[in-house]
């Protein structure tokens, strides 16, 4: 896909839009091969398409978490979205790990996501995913320098030199 062309532009677009609004919610991009971007506060939270492999995919793949496991908490947690909290009271994966993983997750999909030929957006305020809220909802530096090279475009750095983001904030108070 050519940077800047209008199915990029307007996903850029909408994304700063809602950035700049602190909008919660769920960016359903459509195409090839589609995929959803869901936000906290105007910051991306998780990010997924099935263009490339979500948390899930990751933690079974790598054999950090049995698939058996996955499963169940994906069953327990999903309705309630609190996956995320139940990987960390279960002591299935640590805070750390878990926020890394989430930033590739973002990172990964939202690389795809830019790679439709057609594009179209569709946003649903309030729209939550199943990973559920992670110390406030808030990935701090990495959600939000996705965002930044998604309105910047391909290629351009956007973080001062000398200065990488810092993982997300993955406290699990309030656990059950």
């Amino acid at each position: 896909m050519i940077p800047g062309s209008p199915a990029t532009a307007g996903l850029r677009r909408q994304l700063t839009e809602l950035g700049e609004t602190t909008r919660t919610g769920a960016l359903h991009v459509g195409g090839s091969p589609g995929g959803v971007l869901y936000l906290v506060a105007g910051r991306i939270a998780y990010a997924e398409t099935p263009a490339s492999p979500g948390l899930g995919d990751r933690l079974v793949a790598s054999g950090r978490i049995a698939a058996a496991t996955w499963q169940a908490l994906l069953a327990e947690g999903r309705g309630a979205h609190r996956v995320g909290r139940l990987l960390l009271r279960d002591g299935a994966i640590g805070r750390n790990e878990l926020a890394l993983r989430v930033v590739a997750a973002i990172a990964d999909a939202t690389h795809e996501l830019l790679q439709s030929a057609e594009a179209p957006v569709r946003f649903v305020p309030g729209e939550r995913h199943w990973l559920g809220p992670v110390d406030g909802g808030d990935l701090g530096a990495p959600g939000h320098l996705t965002a930044r090279r998604l309105r910047v475009g391909p290629g351009r750095n956007v973080a001062p030199a000398g200065h990488a983001p810092r993982p997300p904030n993955m406290t699990h108070s309030g656990c059950d």
